[in-house]
């Protein structure tokens, strides 16, 4: 379980993230709504001893980083679900011993506000904070806090979200395009 941890956090340093959704698709998508399920969870793992933050606070901080990076607005077509199944943050033990990168895992779904259809059937997401720490004396003191670890690391899958379901940057998008009208998409010159 460590090991794939460990390549999917490179491939995650990479930004090797999968989209969910056809490019014209996610162009085409404003989010309505974001909901936040915290109850397969009963906090952070890892540093819980050292820094503990309940799944009310969990599902708090994760709503606001996503409603944030997805602009979700009222007229929006589209509603996103995440159910959240682990949010671990790296303890000093893995600091001092192995390295690695803190992470928070779910599944996201994307619904049709209109036909209550399913767009993005229940898909499983990773992602891990955007610093990779190396195992060792110096990858332990060059580590964050742990209430910076944390936030680094839900801000990370809110944005691994939002590339999730914005169309790649070199395709083509209309001006007018839901997706340049609420940044998830740039125009191409």
């Amino acid at each position: 379980m460590r090991l794939c941890v460990v390549l999917l956090s490179f491939l995650a340093l990479l930004g090797c993230t999968p989209r969910l959704l056809e490019d014209q698709a996610a162009a085409n998508l404003i989010v309505r709504n974001v909901t936040v399920d915290t109850s397969a969870i009963t906090g952070v793992a890892g540093r819980k001893m050292a820094y503990d933050v309940a799944p009310d606070q969990i599902n708090a901080d994760l709503t606001r980083a996503l409603r944030a990076r997805l602009r979700a607005t009222p007229q929006g077509n589209g509603d996103v679900t995440v159910k959240i199944t682990s949010v671990r943050l790296m303890s000093r033990m893995q600091e001092m011993m192995l390295g690695g990168a803190s992470y928070v895992q779910g599944v996201i779904t994307v619904t049709d506000v209109a036909s209550g259809r399913q767009i993005v059937p229940p898909t499983k997401a990773l992602s891990t904070s955007r610093r990779f720490r190396l195992g060792g004396p110096i990858g332990a003191a060059m580590a964050p806090t742990a209430a910076d670890d944390y936030q680094q690391t839900i801000e990370s899958f809110a944005q691994s979200v939002l590339v999730r379901l914005s169309p790649r940057h070199n395709v083509p998008v209309a001006a007018d395009s839901p997706a340049v009208k609420a940044g998830r998409a740039r125009l191409t010159p």
